[in-house]
């Protein structure tokens, strides 16, 4: 179990690191409650195959071997191929931040973007996630990916990004009966305010999701043209899904 625990605590250093930037190995051992000296063990490892580097002032930071190894994560990923010219496409129709995200755990990972004509939003862009409670692009995998009570039962800490993120049971419960029944998300602020969103799924042919579609933008101009929006994520997610399939098979 030692190699297990080791390779644990090695990736939490990591996710850290990718979260905060760069550490010290004191205040790593703070934030993880991992022995200083385990800390300074993990970090000599990780910096002996190129995944940390020390900085000036004795502070860690990951190495840009990962933009490698992102994008090589990227490529492997032969049911996504072509995604990217369609996200350009939706751009084009509706001029906002269009995201392809995929359920990982409890998580809504992004695996592309394309940025809209309009506003910068940049919290979700590729590799970065949101929790499933949150977001156009979580509360579709969570309404359509995910069984609802055991994940309300698991991830019981949800923290509030803004004042109108969903985070009790009871919300979030509705919010899923209510995205069920309309077939999509509208996200109101509940991630960043004055920014509205609009998700929908990505849906095999016996009904299994596949991932998320969503645009992103400045949260008036998706209250006058909602349906616009919605017309054209819909017909990309059935092409995404076609193209998904076509490429597995």
């Amino acid at each position: 179990m030692k190699p297990i625990r080791a390779l644990s605590n090695a990736d939490e250093v990591v996710r850290l690191l990718g979260s905060e930037g760069d550490m010290s190995p004191a205040e790593i051992a703070e934030r993880l409650d991992i022995p200083r000296p385990s800390v300074y063990r993990l970090l000599d490892g990780l910096e002996s195959i190129g995944l940390t580097e020390s900085v000036p002032g004795s502070r860690a930071r990951l190495n840009l071997r990962w933009l490698h190894l992102a994008d090589q994560a990227r490529e492997s990923m032969v049911e996504w191929a072509g995604a990217r010219e369609l996200l350009s496409e939706l751009v084009e129709r509706t001029s906002q931040t269009a995201y392809l995200t995929v359920l990982r755990g409890h998580e809504a990972v992004c695996l592309e973007w394309e940025q809209g004509r309009a506003v910068g939003v940049l919290l979700l862009k590729p590799g970065r996630s949101l929790p499933l409670y949150a977001g156009a692009a979580g509360r579709t995998c969570l309404a359509f990916g995910v069984n609802v009570e055991e994940y309300l039962d698991t991830v019981t800490e949800r923290r509030a990004y803004t004042a109108d993120t969903l985070t009790s049971d009871a919300a979030l419960r509705a919010d899923v009966e209510a995205t069920r029944r309309r077939g999509y998300v509208f996200s109101d602020e509940d991630v960043t305010d004055g920014i509205a969103a609009i998700g929908v799924p990505i849906r095999g042919s016996r009904g299994q999701l596949l991932g998320a579609l969503s645009v992103s933008g400045i949260k008036v101009e998706y209250l006058a043209k909602r349906d616009a929006y919605l017309e054209a994520l819909l017909d990309v997610a059935g092409r995404l899904a076609s193209l998904n399939e076509a490429a597995i098979q």
